[in-house]
């Protein structure tokens, strides 16, 4: 891996009605230079927004996908379902999302169903997910099981990227920017703190949300934040590039203790 680091910019709640706000994003971050990005695409949007009855937001996907770009299955619909079972379930039902917490309470043939039904809408678009993250993170083990025996590569969490084929779980911390409360001024402050201190991380990750573009003064602070972890010699790669570089280094350590 690049020994500067790496770093994943990711947006979210990619659909149809929110593909004109991710164009503008994506031309942004192009001219950043950040060519290669994570796209998490709901493909039901709110039960309403199938991707496959939308032929013009499908080509644009493929496009994406061909230029270099990522996709990513982000859910179904990205709408809570069920009933927080416990104590942490509802705090992180009220605290970590808009009562979109998709995967929060779902056992895995639930699980199951809504991954399998995202990943087939996904392929009849031609389009081609290797990894899957839940609303907000939300997900139950069952889910990440769910996942996993669907043969998705990869998931990943606040902090976390997950090797779903390989059990690896490797340390990656992100800065996270809208919807709710981080999209206020004094959020973007806290997280350009923040991201002076992940100098120490090998990968980071930079994850954005449509409504981030509707405010041009925020959206200039994010975009410098991200520039400064570009001049601090990281490379730019998508969540797969990253996988794919971490099983590389660990058969490559593995090879080298072998040898001694």
């Amino acid at each position: 891996m690049n020994g500067g680091g790496v770093l994943v910019v990711s947006v979210h709640d990619v659909a149809p009605p929110t593909r004109a706000r991710v164009e503008r994003m994506l031309d942004m971050l192009r001219d950043t230079g950040v060519t290669r990005r994570s796209l998490l695409v709901i493909p039901n949007f709110q039960g309403r927004y199938p991707i496959d009855r939308d032929n013009g937001f499908c080509a644009w996907l493929r496009a994406c996908q061909a230029q270099g770009d990522e996709i990513v299955l982000h859910g179904w619909e990205h709408v809570g379902v069920g009933t927080p079972r416990n104590a942490d379930e509802r705090f992180r039902n009220r605290w970590f999302t808009q009562g979109e917490g998709e995967f929060l309470s779902l056992d895995y043939e639930q699980a199951f169903g809504r991954i399998a039904r995202g990943c087939a809408l996904m392929h009849r678009a031609g389009l081609d997910p290797q990894g899957f993250v839940a609303p907000a993170w939300l997900v139950t083990r069952d889910g990440v099981r769910a996942a996993r025996d669907l043969g998705f590569q990869y998931t990943n969490s606040y902090l976390t990227v997950v090797d779903l084929a390989e059990g690896q779980r490797h340390l990656a911390p992100s800065v996270v920017f809208g919807p709710g409360h981080l999209n206020q001024d004094v959020g973007i402050a806290l997280q350009e703190r923040v991201s002076r201190l992940l100098t120490r991380f090998h990968v980071v990750r930079v994850v954005l949300h449509p409504p981030c573009i509707d405010h041009v003064p925020r959206m200039a602070r994010v975009i410098g934040i991200i520039e400064q972890q570009l001049l601090r010699g990281r490379q730019a790669a998508t969540y797969i590039e990253v996988i794919q570089q971490l099983r590389a280094s660990r058969l490559s350590a593995a090879l080298r203790r072998h040898a001694h």
